[in-house]
């Protein structure tokens, strides 16, 4: 065991500013720490769809390579990039406090969802906000962008795109404050807006990590993850799950849509909830409420693909 935690993370700005987040904590138990940064085939080619690479859990497996062959002691994650199904012999030892879960409409001019002119051009590589998109204003073209967040904006300020949609939580932590930008009533993806510390239960520093585990943020993640797996890795209807969390409890709604936005089905469950099995339970009675309807039922049988292992952005 060495005499601080190497904490493994993406080279992008962000990602970089997330295992600082984390540095910090860590340094207000006493402990300091050190980062190094894990390139994945996803980081050097940004413009190839990510799909090609297996999907966004690509920029996860490199980072959890790396962790089983010893070069650190934690991986740090943004929570909805990590598939559900993590390298054996690893768990996400920690969540952070979660930060804004909101996504954010960001142009020019600072105009709403409703105000973008006919036919304006949108970036975004979610199906998620491409349907929920789509399912607002029809009209829009709606494309796909990559890159980090300050290539995304710049693609917007060149005149690229009228728009781009984008997560909140990210602006925040590279206190980037964009005049254009405009909150989304969309419900988001899982586990938006959490930051995760993924670890070894092995690791001589792993209960060190669990240490700084917030509790009510683990809760809503278990929730929203629990349908996000049973929805299933190779199901390609785009997905929303929000938990909120609020004096002892814990409500999630979920939505899931066609890949248009033309037909929806959401559904809304709360109760008590102090601990992680009380959280997937009610993440579970919630997925087997909605996909029981009739529709949706049928969606899912014909909409799954052979994508085993396979980390798809929702």
């Amino acid at each position: 065991m060495t005499d601080k935690p190497t904490l493994l993370t993406r080279g992008s700005p962000l990602a970089q500013r997330q295992t600082e987040l984390v540095l910090g904590t860590l340094r207000s138990v006493g402990h300091d720490g050190s980062l190094r940064i894990v390139q994945s085939c996803g980081d050097r080619d940004r413009t190839t769809p990510l799909p090609s690479f297996g999907g966004f859990g690509v920029f996860v497996k490199a980072l959890e390579e790396a962790l089983l062959d010893g070069e650190g002691d934690g991986a740090v994650h943004s929570l909805k990039d990590v598939p559900c199904r993590l390298a054996p012999g690893l768990e996400l030892a920690c969540h952070l406090p979660r930060d804004s879960a909101r996504d954010l409409l960001v142009s020019r001019e600072g105009l709403t969802l409703e105000e973008l002119p006919q036919g304006a051009r949108v970036g975004s590589s979610s199906l998620r906000r491409k349907a929920q998109l789509l399912r607002a204003r029809p009209d829009l073209d709606v494309q796909d962008l990559r890159g980090n967040v300050e290539t995304r904006l710049h693609r917007v300020d060149e005149g690229h795109f009228d728009a781009i949609v984008i997560a909140e939580a990210g602006l925040r932590r590279l206190s980037i404050d964009h005049d254009g930008a405009c909150p989304l009533p969309f419900i988001t993806a899982p586990g938006q807006g959490i930051i995760v510390v993924e670890a070894s239960p092995r690791s001589g520093w792993f209960d060190l990590f669990r240490s700084l585990d917030h509790k009510p943020t683990r809760l809503q993640a278990l929730a929203e993850r629990t349908v996000l797996e049973a929805v299933g890795l190779g199901c390609h209807l785009p997905l929303a799950v929000s938990a909120f969390w609020n004096e002892g409890t814990l409500t999630v709604t979920a939505e899931i849509l066609s890949l248009n936005g033309a037909w929806t089905e959401r559904e809304s469950l709360g109760e008590a909830v102090c601990d992680d099995d009380g959280a997937v339970e009610l993440g579970r009675r919630l997925w087997s409420s909605l996909a029981s309807r009739p529709k949706l039922g049928e969606l899912l049988r014909f909409c799954r693909l052979p994508l085993e292992g396979i980390g798809v952005q929702p």
